[in-house]
């Protein structure tokens, strides 16, 4: 499957609440995420832009795996996921077997919807508040931005990786946090 998408950050997310209500548009419930990266000896992985991922579902564990396109003027990856019937402890266990480990951790709360063709996410994390907006094609995305009022050439192309990384810079790592 083809992801695009684009970032945007936010103080809070009242306003774009207002427009999604405005649209009779309601996030669902909070859900708190927790996300491992994986990646081998040496980071072959991480080398090529590829993403491994481990995030903790309701239903198991959403394994992902995301590769890098040429881009537009979004974000673009290929992205196939699955969901394993098991814990995200379980399903890290059964990779270090083969030689993978956590290379990054992140934790973010996050509510989401659509809007058409789009799924948008207001995402918490501890270094800022971000509406995410993803879809197949990059007219769904740059639709559901217009509507939220965002421009998309302000729109952030980088990960929460990347992201965290800058915060770290200027502020110090989070207390407590395990890389």
């Amino acid at each position: 499957m083809l992801e695009m998408e684009l970032k945007f950050r936010v103080d809070d997310f009242q306003r774009v609440e207002r427009l999604l209500a405005d649209l009779g548009i309601e996030p669902g419930k909070s859900a708190k995420e927790s996300n491992l990266v994986l990646d081998l000896m040496g980071g072959p992985l991480r080398k090529t832009d590829t993403l491994f991922r481990l995030r903790n579902s309701g239903t198991g564990t959403l394994m992902t795996v995301k590769k890098p396109l040429p881009a537009t003027s979004l974000k673009v990856r290929y992205e196939e996921e699955a969901v394993l019937d098991c814990s995200q402890e379980k399903a890290l266990r059964l990779f270090e077997l083969l030689g993978y480990g956590v290379v990054y951790r992140y934790e973010k709360t996050r509510r989401e919807c659509r809007i058409d063709e789009a799924t948008v996410c207001l995402d918490e994390l501890w270094f800022g508040n971000f509406v995410e907006i993803e879809a197949e094609s990059e007219e769904a995305v740059l639709h559901a931005a217009g509507l939220l009022g965002f421009d998309a050439d302000s729109g952030i192309r980088f990960s929460y990786a990347a992201l965290e990384k800058d915060a770290e810079q200027l502020h110090g790592p989070k207390e407590g946090k395990r890389r």
